[in-house]
């Protein structure tokens, strides 16, 4: 019997070691998926400015599209939750206004709305608006928020789970959200209304482009007032692309 003690004692000690690392760990390991790279970007705490100082850099290495003549033009929404509360996703991501340095991936407002517009289809991603945004992005990280599951980053689209968020292609109408902190504290698929309204033309830039239909160019351009501003073309296009 003597002999037996300490065996007992050693598994003992080893369930007591596997239940303390169990309980240690809350957020399950992060899937493998694409880390955004590039210069400037920001793992800084929120909120997130544009980046402007390296955006012509990061644009060359993605290669996309040039502005104007558009007949791609869709539009996505993203919400990104801190704890339940709303960081705001800022306005003229990917437009500087001053000299009118314009991407095909951009936003006019905070209401979080992605406009891609471009003179033919192109696949967007949500790491491609990360990088023009200037903001890192990876499957655990967003920003100078890191880890995965938990009480840490979850990433939804549609209301359904986003595993690889940089390397998702967005589509018409996607509703994005990424929240930090425990998982029912944020809304997994937001209320889009704002989003619908873009789409229908009858909301934010009324800019928008329906398969088959006529819309304006959501294209910024520095404004000629002596108050200085932003003020949208008023260019028509027809889309000749079916979503």
């Amino acid at each position: 019997m003597r002999r037996l003690f300490p065996l007992i004692a050693a598994l003992a000690g080893a369930t007591l070691a596997i239940a303390v690392a169990a309980c240690g760990s809350s957020s399950p390991a992060a899937p493998a998926g694409l880390v955004i790279s590039g210069p400037g970007l920001q793992s800084s705490a929120s909120p997130w400015k544009p980046e402007y100082a390296h955006l012509s850099q990061r644009v060359k290495e993605m290669g996309l599209p040039p502005t104007g003549n558009e007949k791609f033009h869709i539009h996505a929404a993203l919400h990104i939750y801190k704890d339940g509360l709303l960081i705001p996703v800022p306005a003229d991501v990917g437009i500087i206004t001053s000299s009118g340095f314009e991407t095909s991936l951009h936003t006019h407002d905070v209401t979080g709305t992605i406009h891609m517009e471009a003179p033919h289809p192109f696949k967007f991603t949500l790491g491609d608006f990360f990088k023009v945004w200037g903001v890192a992005l990876g499957p655990e990280q967003v920003g100078n928020l890191h880890g995965y599951g938990g009480d840490k980053l979850h990433f939804y689209v549609n209301g359904h789970k986003l595993a690889n968020p940089a390397a998702y292609v967005l589509r018409r109408g996607d509703n994005i959200a990424i929240g930090y902190g425990p998982v029912n504290s944020f809304p997994h698929a937001p209320n889009k209304q704002i989003l619908e309204e873009v789409e229908k033309g009858t909301g934010g830039f009324g800019c928008s482009t329906k398969p088959g239909g006529k819309a304006k160019s959501c294209s910024i351009r520095p404004s000629t007032s002596t108050t200085g501003g932003t003020s949208t073309t008023g260019t028509t296009t027809t889309s000749t692309t079916k979503q």
